[in-house]
């Protein structure tokens, strides 16, 4: 039997979405070529695998059985493509390193500038994304590595370990009209504009559930970024613009812009380090590893949480 990794990768797609047309969309591919990549892989096996239907496909018993082997058929592929990878890499060293922010004192940043000091002869590879493509792209195994911000209650299936923590604050500017407000609320912020991530990232859709949650008025989004830079803390000192910016980058602009008393924007999220589940640790992640658990800052008093 010859059995094609894209063909049982799809397999597993289909299981994991519970539908072609979620898998096909899931995976950047057509309807008919998922179909075609499950009829292939059925015909190799012998039996149906996944039975169709209007509520989607679901798995046969047969298919069962052959999903069990099929995910650690997947898993040894992985490991193969990581190794080939540093074979090829000579041993000089090769990692694939995701970041949400590029800002310079970041943990990420110095560990980086670190890791490279110390392995002159090593190749970085490095993404610059949002944190849930970063996510993904450690899980299918683009990425060994990726540093990338989580908030409480978000679910990952990536292994992560935690490196850090850091407070979010609505940000203004520092003369803005809200802040001549003894107490503002929620509710005061719907008249102003704001600053914010795409609709897909995990932190905006954690703002809006804390708009929901207060039945506020949805904000309304005036400018998009992925990640805060110089020019969104610029364009928030010349405009009545709010943000949501972290306390590690409002530190160098306290007096230009001013972060509001909310008590409903109490936002604590972690700065997490992602590995795929069974990862193969080379030298170069485990180094990696190793910088940020060493850079790991003191955990906030509980005065600031």
């Amino acid at each position: 039997m010859n059995f094609f990794n894209n063909d049982v990768a799809t397999f597993i797609e289909v299981v994991r979405c519970g539908s072609v047309s979620r898998a096909a969309e899931k995976v950047g591919q057509t309807q008919p070529a998922i179909s075609k990549a499950i009829r292939r892989l059925e015909q190799e096996v012998g039996v149906p695998l996944l039975e169709r239907g209007a509520k989607g496909a679901r798995l046969t018993g047969e298919g069962q059985m052959f999903l069990e082997t099929a995910r650690r058929f997947e898993a040894q592929h992985f490991e193969l493509v990581r190794l080939a990878t540093d074979l090829r890499a000579r041993h000089a060293g090769l990692l694939r390193l995701g970041i949400t922010s590029p800002a310079a004192d970041s943990i990420a940043v110095r560990a980086i500038a670190e890791l490279v000091r110390r392995r002159p002869a090593m190749r970085l590879q490095l993404e610059i994304g949002k944190s849930d493509l970063l996510h993904d792209q450690v899980e299918n195994g683009e990425l060994d590595l990726a540093v990338v911000p989580t908030y409480s209650g978000q679910a990952l299936s990536c292994t992560r370990i935690d490196i850090g923590e850091d407070r979010m604050h609505v940000v203004v500017r520092a003369d803005h009209p809200l802040l001549r407000l003894a107490a503002p609320a929620i509710h005061d912020l719907t008249p102003y504009g704001w600053v914010m991530p795409s609709a897909q990232s995990a932190a905006r859709r954690h703002v809006l559930e804390i708009f929901a949650r207060h039945a506020a008025p949805r904000p309304h989004v005036c400018v998009e970024v992925e990640y805060t830079s110089e020019a969104v803390m610029g364009v928030l000192m010349a405009t009545d613009l709010l943000a949501l910016v972290p306390a590690s980058a409002l530190r160098s602009w306290l007096g230009r812009v001013q972060p509001l008393p909310l008590r409903e924007f109490a936002i604590q999220r972690s700065q997490v380090l992602l590995s795929h589940p069974q990862a193969q640790w080379t030298p170069l992640m485990a180094a990696f590893r190793q910088l940020v658990l060493d850079q790991r800052p003191a955990p906030l008093p509980s005065s600031d949480r």
